[in-house]
């Protein structure tokens, strides 16, 4: 009697705690990236993937539904120091934005989105990170080179640390919109035509 190939790959965090599973072509993923261990049969996390959502939640709690960019309603995390250059998901370095303004915003610092924008941000995290910018991204490139993977907050700033090790961190270099971020859309007319209120 042959054994079940089983479709989907057991996974547990660093405490050894068991989450969903993961096919198997996220489990060799993740392995190819260095972002866990194979043992056993069962993918060990090496970094907090539930650790997200409790700082999402502090943050919400923290800041409403309310954009820290353009001042409109807002429910995503935002990472005011990107991911990308080497910014935490921590109390300190996010707050709640909306979708538009979040992806919009490209791995930009906050200085550039503000001057591609416009937007006049009040948040004390912004304004914070944008009075001692040069120097929160030196603290960010330390961090990456002092700091165990393990206290990496999620998958991306997992991914970003590996790449840093290996040598390959390249930061993101995104270019202005061509179109000025907008949540509403200049000519609603279309939209009347067949919403009448």
């Amino acid at each position: 009697m042959e054994e079940p190939v089983l479709d989907k790959v057991p996974v547990v965090d660093l405490r050894g705690q068991m989450l969903s599973p993961c096919s198997w072509a996220k489990a060799e993923q993740n392995l190819r990236d260095g972002l866990a261990r194979f043992i056993d049969g069962v993918l060990h996390l090496n970094y907090r993937p539930l650790a997200y959502r409790k700082i999402y939640r502090l943050v919400r709690q923290r800041d409403g539904f309310t954009c820290a960019w353009c001042h409109g309603p807002g429910s995503t995390l935002e990472h005011v120091l990107p991911i990308s250059w080497g910014g935490r998901t921590t109390l300190d370095n996010c707050v709640i934005a909306c979708r538009s303004c979040n992806h919009s915003r490209n791995n930009a610092l906050p200085s550039q989105f503000i001057a591609w924008t416009g937007f006049k941000p009040t948040h004390p995290v912004i304004l914070k990170i944008l009075r001692n910018e040069s120097e929160a991204l030196l603290k960010a490139k330390a961090s990456l080179s002092s700091r165990p993977i393990q206290s990496c907050a999620s998958k991306e700033e997992a991914q970003i640390w590996v790449s840093f090790r290996q040598g390959i961190f390249d930061t993101a270099r995104p270019k202005p919109p061509q179109e000025p971020v907008s949540r509403f859309h200049p000519d609603p007319r279309p939209f009347l035509q067949f919403f009448v209120p």
